[in-house]
């Protein structure tokens, strides 16, 4: 094992680390009100902070279409700064995607991306029950990309 790598992998282990204690973190009052959501958190494990500056586009799918529904920008807090991406009076069932745009972001911030990188992080999901919450956090670095969708 070389230096190096040791570094790399102490200093993702140490991302990790902050990546649960921001997802723990109490939310902002917006995000805990009652009723169907979907709100975002972009951490970058990079540079151990949440993703500020970071484009998302909030995209429905209907047969086969596209169309953006939601284009946000995420404040220092790593979540967008008009809170939930769609709120209670806006939940739809049907298919969606989160797409974030972790290639123009790192290029902005000056991080040298590996080759192959992808630009867009995109997560596709479905929205079965407008009444429950749904959260997307991610965990980007210039190497990798981490996302999910949990309840609330």
């Amino acid at each position: 094992m070389t230096p190096e790598s040791t570094d790399r992998r102490d200093f993702l282990v140490a991302g990790a680390a902050l990546a649960a204690a921001l997802a723990a973190a109490p939310k902002p009052a917006a995000a805990q009100a009652p009723g169907g959501r979907v709100t975002a958190h972009v951490l970058d494990l990079y540079s151990g902070t949440p993703a500020n500056g970071i484009r998302i586009d909030l995209v429905a799918i209907d047969g086969g279409v596209s169309r953006v529904l939601k284009s946000v920008i995420t404040n220092a807090d790593g979540r967008p700064p008009e809170g939930p991406l769609v709120t209670p009076d806006g939940m739809k069932t049907g298919r969606y995607q989160a797409v974030v745009y972790v290639g123009d972001y790192y290029k902005r911030i000056g991080a040298k991306l590996p080759g192959g990188y992808y630009t867009k992080l995109i997560l596709e999901f479905d929205i079965y029950d407008p009444k429950s919450p749904h959260h997307l956090p991610f965990q980007i670095t210039p190497w990798t990309q981490s996302a999910s969708v949990l309840p609330g």
